[in-house]
């Protein structure tokens, strides 16, 4: 049995939780235990300088929000630098921090002039253009004083356009903008707008350049100006361990030093679902001197370089507010 491979560990924990037989947890039991640590605990527990990476990927021109869901259980954390083509760029943390600097406001003017008629189509064009996408209101009111409303949707299928919704959230057949032009046509009603009555639009407006600003927040990133074309993005992100699948043992895990914590770990979980907490203190010593131990490698690492502050790069040059959060 090589030394802190999957054989080793899954013998190591029936030793420590005193489970020798299949019969007292089975070995699709243990691999699940070892998993659940692997992937939702280890990564809590332990900062391995090895799992620290460079994530990579390409913005759309227009196009400023992109969303982390489907990459959210294979990264743990993002934190700067960040760079767009190769450029710092600020990273923010912090809605304050990055809408007092870069604020989205709602332009609000004219749109068209009520007809009194149920049924009327209106059409017209928001001067404040290109429109962000999802930001555009067209409001009225009816002769009782309820306020009619129709609400962009982007389109899926063509960035480009948006359709529209409702109040009731009813999509409005036909409706469409043009989020370049800011050419609207198709609107139309719940309910009458009275004839003469003003029906109002507002939106948000954005410039377009190479981004120089990110905000993370709502398993989003956010950047700021909108890409005017395509740009590569590069930022650290911390890689989670991935669960294993195999019974007969092989090349697991990543790092020998992660074998005894990976046991450990996953002796404290069987411990605790069957209240053996006696047991689990014992073992939770051995678990904390072993995370330790194999975080001595990261540690002499890091020991080679100051620790970068907002006031320092790491390297004695002053860090200028680009690349640490706010």
């Amino acid at each position: 049995m090589a030394l802190n491979d999957f054989n080793y560990i899954k013998a190591k924990i029936r030793r420590v939780t005193g489970r020798p037989s299949i019969n007292q947890l089975t070995d699709a039991e243990l691999i699940d235990y070892i998993n659940s640590f692997l992937v939702y605990d280890f990564p809590l527990h332990t900062r391995d300088f090895y799992n620290r990476q460079t994530y990579s990927f390409q913005l759309t021109p227009s196009v400023a929000v992109y969303s982390i869901q489907a990459i959210k259980n294979t990264y743990s954390n993002f934190e700067p630098p960040l760079y767009v083509d190769g450029f710092l760029s600020q990273y923010f943390q912090n809605e304050q921090g990055f809408y007092s600097l870069y604020p989205r406001m709602k332009y609000s003017t004219n749109f068209a002039t009520g007809t009194g008629v149920l049924g009327t189509i209106y059409a017209g064009t928001y001067q404040y253009t290109p429109v962000d996408p999802g930001t555009c209101i067209i409001s009225a009111q009816d002769v009782a004083g309820n306020v009619l409303t129709a609400t962009d949707v982007k389109s899926p299928a063509n960035a480009s356009l948006g359709g529209f919704i409702d109040q009731t959230g009813a999509v409005i057949v036909g409706a469409q903008i043009v989020y370049a032009t800011g050419a609207i046509t198709g609107i139309t009603f719940t309910a009458a707008v009275p004839l003469g009555s003003t029906i109002y639009i507002s939106a948000n407006n954005y410039v377009r350049a190479r981004p120089f600003a990110m905000l993370y927040y709502n398993n989003e990133f956010r950047f700021w100006p909108y890409p005017d074309r395509s740009y590569t993005v590069t930022i650290v992100a911390w890689v989670n361990p991935i669960a294993t699948t195999s019974a007969g043992g092989g090349l697991f895990p990543e790092l020998k030093q992660w074998g005894d914590v990976i046991a450990y770990g996953a002796s404290l979980k069987i411990l605790a679902d069957n209240l053996d907490l006696e047991s689990y203190g014992k073992v939770k010593l051995l678990f904390d001197e072993a995370r330790r131990l194999a975080e001595r490698r990261t540690m002499k690492q890091l020991s080679t370089q100051r620790v970068a502050t907002i006031y320092d790069d790491g390297m004695g040059y002053p860090a200028g507010g680009f690349g640490y959060p706010y």
